[in-house]
């Protein structure tokens, strides 16, 4: 009897501890809970977040939503181990959760464990490769860790995935001119006129061109030579510096100058430019550019350029705004290219207006032509063959002022061949 009495006391307890549990269970609903504990994140309540969150999981240790925010408010209030702790846990456990991957990506990053960050977001991407959000995370990471040549490689992987992005396409171009390499090689220029006895004009240079990460250093050496009926009429050389040089993850410098001796160049031709980016494609640039013709006439410019890239396509408009004393003298082009690969192949097309000092084949004119009406047109096509070769060809046409209400027509052909060395 007395067992038998025992065994239902036993029993008794059993019964009372299973409702408690169950009374327990009810009174913290864990999905309720939930709801609650995010609004509290929302309102930046962190610490009863945590106490929420760690008293669900004594509840639902496998109730991975409460490790995600737990991780969150911990973040918040700098115990960046534990939040660590709380992401490495989800992903381990499910890697469903994107949000884990977002958040242990940004807690690298801003740690700058830039390696980590990007490991993080390698797994991201495996994992859900149709977040698009995970590649620009990744490729935010190449810049820190100072890998230029595997953040030229990501990005042409994913450019595919992305053709209308054009921070892509503007970043791709402004990394291949960081790579070092040196340029050897020549240009040729040859200008014909529809008037009897002028030209043809010859052009030719020789240029040296050494790029760096900082940017690049070039030198050149111009002869030309105009003829007239058969004979030359006028000849010399020139001699050219020239600049690029980055001053800014999103600016960069143009300065240049040259002199000659022989009258058909200026004796004198400096130049300057900042450009800048503004995201979305959009870059723009203003500088200067100053002129002393053979005979001491002097010309100074004002240049003011914007340009886009949209996908495969950048678009450039120059304005020039010259003046010598107390006249002034407007030019314009347009130069549109279509870029087929690297930053040395593609297709351009270029319309202009009046006279710049950026032109080169008809430099030795500027201070005739500076005022005369002018209307031109150029198709090129550019292209490197193998890894070491640069080719280029374009021909232009350009209907010239050469007295009031006069004009001529001008053919020019431009050849390049140069060399890369890599």
């Amino acid at each position: 009897m007395k067992n038998i009495l025992n065994y239902n006391i036993l029993a008794l307890v059993l019964v009372v501890l299973v409702f408690q549990n169950k009374s327990f269970a009810q009174e913290i609903n864990v999905d309720s809970l939930l709801y609650e504990t995010i609004d509290l994140l929302k309102e930046k309540e962190y610490e009863q977040v945590k106490i929420n969150a760690k008293k669900a999981l004594k509840i639902a240790p496998d109730y991975l939503d409460y490790n995600l925010v737990l991780g969150r408010a911990q973040e918040m209030t700098g115990e960046i181990d534990k939040a660590r702790q709380n992401y490495e846990l989800i992903i381990s456990q499910n890697t469903d959760y994107k949000a884990a991957f977002f958040y242990l990506f940004n807690l690298e990053f801003q740690a700058e464990n830039y390696q980590k960050a990007k490991e993080v977001s390698e797994a991201a991407i495996k994992h859900h490769p149709e977040e698009d959000g995970f590649y620009f995370k990744k490729l935010s990471t190449f810049q820190p860790l100072d890998d230029l040549q595997g953040e030229y490689t990501f990005i042409k992987e994913i450019q595919p995935r992305f053709p209308e992005n054009n921070d892509l396409s503007r970043r791709l171009i402004n990394l291949e001119l960081r790579f070092d390499f040196d340029i050897a090689g020549v240009n040729y220029s040859l200008t014909n006129f529809d008037r009897e006895n002028v030209g043809p004009w010859h052009l030719v240079s020789l240029q040296y061109i050494r790029q760096r990460k900082w940017g690049s250093l070039g030198a050149r050496v111009n002869y030309a030579n105009r003829l007239s009926n058969g004979n030359s009429i006028g000849n010399g050389l020139q001699y050219e510096l020239e600049s690029y040089f980055f001053t800014g993850k999103k600016s960069y410098s143009y300065v240049g100058g040259a002199y000659s001796n022989d009258q058909v160049f200026p004796t004198w031709r400096f130049g300057f430019s900042y450009f800048q980016y503004f995201g979305k494609g959009w870059e723009a640039d203003l500088g200067g550019r100053y002129n002393k013709a053979f005979d001491g006439r002097e010309f100074y410019t004002a240049a003011l350029g914007l340009n886009k890239y949209l996908g495969s396509y950048w678009i450039y408009l120059r304005s020039y705004l010259m003046t010598e004393k107390e006249d002034y003298y407007p030019a314009f082009t347009l130069t549109t290219r279509y870029y087929l690969d690297t930053r040395f192949d593609y297709i351009a097309l270029i319309l202009g207006y009046g006279t710049s000092p950026d032109e080169r084949s008809t430099l030795g004119q500027f201070q005739s032509r500076v005022a005369t009406e002018s209307y031109r047109a150029n198709l090129g096509y550019f292209r490197m063959i193998g890894q070491n070769y640069l080719v280029g060809i374009q021909g232009g046409y350009n209907n010239q002022e050469f007295l009031p209400n006069r004009f001529q027509n001008e053919f020019e052909l431009f050849v390049s061949l140069q060399y890369k060395f890599n």
